[in-house]
Parts: C-alpha cells; structure tokens; sequence
C-alpha cells in the first residue's frame, strides 16, 4: 500500500510537470516529468524521498494558506460588519466627544439583590 502512494504521488508530479510544458512548452520540464517518473517506477528510496518531500512542501503551504485566507476572511468580515454598525448605530461605547466639559457621566443606582442574583 505505500509503495503505491509513493508511485501515485510521483505520477502526479510528472502529470503537473506535463500540463505545465505543454501550456509553456520549456523543454526541461518535460525531461524532468520523465526523470521523476522513472525514479518512482524504479527506484522505490527515491520514490519515498519524493514523497516525503512532496507532502512536507504541501504540509508546509497548507499552515501559511490557512493562516492568510482565514485572516483575509476574518478582516473582510469584520470591517464590514463594523462599518455597517459605526453607520446605522449610536454610540454606545460613548466615544464621541460630547459638548459637556467631562467625560464623567453620573449614575444614579441603587443595588438591590436581584442585581447580584445571576451576575453571569
């Protein structure tokens, strides 16, 4: 069974190597597609060294991609969604200056225990 990943994932490489040459036609890749191939047909350590290496590069760009698409992502969504609430919402944090003189605002509470019941 992982001879035949190993052979799979070697046949893959060759198979992206010939799509690339034939849409820009640079004549080592072909020679490449051909080596790597071969190299997994016939020599099972090479085909597993590619195989290693294949999977460590994917292993590799799978933890930067969904770092950068999960933070485009999470960035688009939420200065939309801050945008539309600065627009249609009032200031509930208080952060816009008022024309009194302080920032103080007074607060008339008494506590009662129903305040403390369920605090959470």
């Amino acid at each position: 069974m992982q001879r035949e990943k190993h052979l799979e994932t070697c046949l893959v490489i060759a198979s992206g190597l010939m799509i690339i040459w034939l849409i820009y036609g640079v004549k080592w890749l072909i020679w490449a597609a051909l080596g790597v191939s071969l190299a997994g047909a016939f020599v099972p350590a090479l085909a597993k060294g590619i195989h290693w290496v294949w999977f460590k590069i994917a292993e590799g760009m799978g933890y930067v991609m969904s770092k950068v698409i999960l933070s485009v992502i999470f960035f688009a969504f939420l200065s939309v969604v801050a945008f539309f609430y600065r627009m249609f919402n009032k200031d509930l944090l208080q952060l816009k200056r008022k024309k009194e003189g302080s920032y103080w605002s007074e607060r008339d509470h008494s506590y009662t225990k129903k305040d403390l019941e369920q605090v959470w």
